[in-house]
């Protein structure tokens, strides 16, 4: 995703780190945060996120859901968000450390 996408944009200006969206399987969207080529998954997106209702969902779904956190419009998504790029960034700095790169912030 490119930088000029907001909802990227907004997710590097608040974590200051480089984020991924991409397809899963079966309406599955992925977020991913980047880090020392090291990619930790973030939040995985399935239509019951957008509406009980919902059979599929796209990326530009997800990157709405995403946007309207950072927003300001959603702050039970953003919670989760702030909590799910916590624990990704844990799960990276642990992987690098174990491959002993020392300074990971």
């Amino acid at each position: 995703m490119s930088l000029k996408e907001p909802a990227i944009r907004m997710l590097r200006e608040r974590y200051s780190e480089s984020f991924a969206v991409t397809s899963g399987k079966e309406n599955q969207i992925h977020l991913f945060l980047i880090k020392l080529s090291l990619w930790a998954l973030v939040r995985t997106f399935v239509p019951k996120d957008l509406d009980q209702s919902a059979k599929s969902i796209r990326i530009g779904d997800a990157l709405s859901r995403i946007e309207n956190a950072l927003n300001g419009s959603d702050p039970e998504l953003l919670q989760s968000l702030d909590t799910s790029v916590s624990k990704a960034r844990s799960r990276i700095t642990a992987k690098a450390e174990e491959f002993g790169k020392k300074d990971v912030t």
